[in-house]
């Protein structure tokens, strides 16, 4: 790590850590389910809808995140989302009641997203220059995916330990003041550590103070740009994989007869997986190219799927689908890991990520909608095993699909990759 990048490293590890703790609040429901059930007086239904509120909320951030980011300057967002969110904590240890919770739920769907994720984003991207963008998504997504594992470890340890001394509902209450305090710290941190960027282009034209003003006619151009919408299908096709991959899990059982220790493992393996793959990313696609990478990335992946639909379901085949699984979760993270980090060779400054994160967002990020129910149709109509088949199917031809709009990217951003590698090389030789 060189350059820009590494005299942002003490932001960019903030930002991770932060990137990973404010989404802690609005899940950790999922790992403590039966003792937020009783806690709260709730249903299983009623347990759900939580998850709803939240969801719903997020894919109308998703619609108007680019618009606040391109606003609002980034520290303000990314402090206040922080905040924000841990206060809305804080108040869950009144333990409200059932509609109270929906509106807390909803609201973290708008403090993690609208005006979080995508001033997140821009925030990353403006940490490092043109040939870093790689190692700096892969840093930020393999930091995340440490951060997830060394968090839940700790949270999991302090749980136990308060449950163990006293009653498991102050062992929730424990893990809710831990997380609203790490939100409402991260929040503060950031609002005195991180500066706001400010393009060459407008300190040249002398128009640095209307950087946070949202452009319409720059989305218009964006909206126009053939590279924007084969960005959201590059999105679109791997975050499909992200969205399914826990049907993998069960498939070991049904298929391979796998226990359910085994099974559980095997959804944990991809957090062991996801820093692997998004550091390796990062580094590897600063020196070959980004798309050069996304290519790779959408090979690899597509031979793990071929390679699990066609391994025989016998149960002493479990270590070669283990290999297969890592193959799949290391690529499907890689790729994760280029999302944002590719627009470098778009060429979309970094003042107008909001603006391009808008279609980006929406079309990438529909298989959330999606995926769900396409996987669901899959299992109901053909049952079993065949079932997991068709889906795993299903993603191959995503995956195919990727690979191709990669390949027609590179030809389409020719011009800039090449910019890309001569600011490299110039780089290499003043250091």
């Amino acid at each position: 790590m060189e350059g820009k990048l590494k005299r942002n490293l003490p932001t960019l590890l903030i930002l991770i850590i932060a990137g990973e703790m404010i989404y802690t609040l609005p899940y950790f429901r999922n790992y403590y389910y039966d003792v937020f059930l009783e806690a709260f007086n709730l249903t299983n239904t009623q347990m759900g809808s939580l998850g709803s509120a939240y969801g719903i909320c997020c894919i109308i951030s998703y619609i108007f995140g680019g618009y606040v980011a391109d606003r609002f300057k980034t520290k303000h967002l990314l402090s206040l989302s922080l905040i924000m969110t841990g206060a809305l904590g804080f108040t869950l240890l009144l333990y409200p009641p059932y509609p109270v919770l929906l509106v807390i739920y909803g609201a973290w769907g708008i403090t993690s997203i609208m005006t979080f994720w995508v001033a997140l984003i821009k925030a990353i991207r403006s940490l490092a220059a043109s040939n870093e963008q790689g190692k700096a998504f892969g840093f930020f997504e393999g930091g995340r995916g440490l951060a997830k594992v060394i968090e839940s470890a700790l949270v999991l340890a302090m749980f136990a330990f308060v449950a163990k001394k006293l009653t498991d509902s102050m062992a929730l209450t424990s893990v809710i003041i831990f997380y609203s305090v790490m939100c409402i710290s991260l929040g503060l941190i950031i609002l005195f550590i991180y500066r706001e960027p400010v393009s060459d282009a407008a300190v040249e034209s002398g128009e640095a103070a209307d950087q946070t003003k949202f452009k319409w006619p720059v989305l218009f151009k964006i909206l126009k740009m053939p590279t924007t919408w084969l960005a959201a299908i590059l999105i679109l096709t791997s975050y499909s994989m992200i969205n399914s991959f826990y049907y993998i899990t069960p498939y070991a059982t049904a298929a391979f007869g796998a226990s359910t220790v085994i099974a559980a493992a095997l959804g944990y393996f991809s957090q062991y997986c996801r820093p692997i793959g998004s550091f390796s990313s990062g580094i590897i696609g600063d020196r070959i190219g980004i798309s050069n990478m996304v290519i790779i990335g959408y090979c690899v992946l597509a031979a793990g799927l071929v390679a699990l639909i066609l391994l025989p379901g016998k149960p002493s085949l479990i270590l070669l689908l283990l290999i297969f699984i890592a193959v799949i979760y290391i690529s499907m993270y890689a790729l994760q890991a280029t999302h944002f980090a590719i627009l470098v060779e778009g060429d979309y400054p970094v003042e107008t990520t909001g603006a391009v994160a808008m279609p980006l967002m929406i079309v990438g990020y529909s298989g959330e909608v999606f995926m769900p129910i396409v996987a669901g149709a899959c299992l109901d109509h053909f049952g079993g095993i065949e079932g997991y088949k068709v889906l795993f199917g299903i993603l191959l031809g995503l995956t195919i699909l990727g690979l191709l709009t990669a390949i027609v990217w590179q030809r389409m951003t020719r011009v800039k990759r090449k910019e890309i590698a001569a600011v490299k090389k110039a780089t290499i030789v003043t250091n």
